[in-house]
């Protein structure tokens, strides 16, 4: 069937763990109240890019900082009322035990694994390699992680019932988490983004056109957060 879908996929707006410095994956935080302010400023910014109405469907992960992200999105394109459903499937990356510690703890146990000197060491092999560094070591030592391959076969389970479930055609909001948007793309073109989420409420759009998608456009990296 064809289709005609351009997905705006954004990151959620800051959290606490965000600002905290937190590691975050499958555990949450609300959105701290510059976060909220923000996603909402984006909505009042596609609204006037692109007239009424912006978004024919909206989804987003079933963690929280996601779903209010994305109501405040909505509210600021003036289409509060759409539905908003929730998928498992675009959930981000699960740390394990890491979650909700500092960022450092995670980098410097990796880092000690792979023997490196230092954190900075670790980030940079991570940020330019071929594959996801942090989902290879933890699927092999931490119970429960994922692969990279099993991470981005699960998202894009997500994005196809995304695309199962909106109109034949016209915009549809998602909203995702940083490491979830960094596999998506780089499951299209592995040289589009590097290994490092990009800001929050960044956009990313992909175009559906019922057989494949294909990147319309990459949010930069963001040059504070990690990973």
């Amino acid at each position: 069937m064809k289709r005609d879908l351009e997905v705006y996929l954004v990151r959620h707006g800051q959290t606490e763990f965000n600002a905290a410095a937190r590691l975050q994956g499958q555990a949450d935080s609300p959105l701290t109240a510059a976060g909220a302010a923000a996603a909402y400023d984006l909505g009042v910014k596609l609204r006037g890019e692109l007239r009424e109405p912006p978004f024919a469907a909206a989804f987003c992960s079933t963690l929280a900082r996601t779903r209010t992200t994305a109501q405040a999105i909505l509210r600021g394109a003036g289409c509060p009322d759409l539905p908003i459903r929730e998928l498992a499937d675009l959930r981000e990356y699960g740390f394990g035990r890491f979650e909700g510690q500092p960022a450092e703890v995670l980098y410097r146990h990796l880092s000690d694994l792979l023997g490196l000197p230092d954190t900075a060491t670790l980030l940079q092999r991570y940020r330019h390699g071929s594959s996801n560094l942090f989902a290879e070591l933890l699927s092999r030592t931490e119970a429960g992680c994922e692969t990279e391959a099993a991470f981005t076969d699960r998202l894009w389970r997500g994005m196809n019932h995304v695309a199962e479930h909106s109109p034949a055609q016209g915009r549809v909001l998602v909203v995702s988490h940083g490491m979830a948007i960094v596999a998506l793309i780089k499951s299209l073109n592995p040289n589009a983004i590097l290994y490092k989420s990009p800001p929050n409420v960044a956009v990313s759009r992909l175009h559906f056109d019922g057989t494949r998608w294909q990147i319309v456009a990459v949010a930069a990296p963001d040059t504070g957060s990690r990973p």
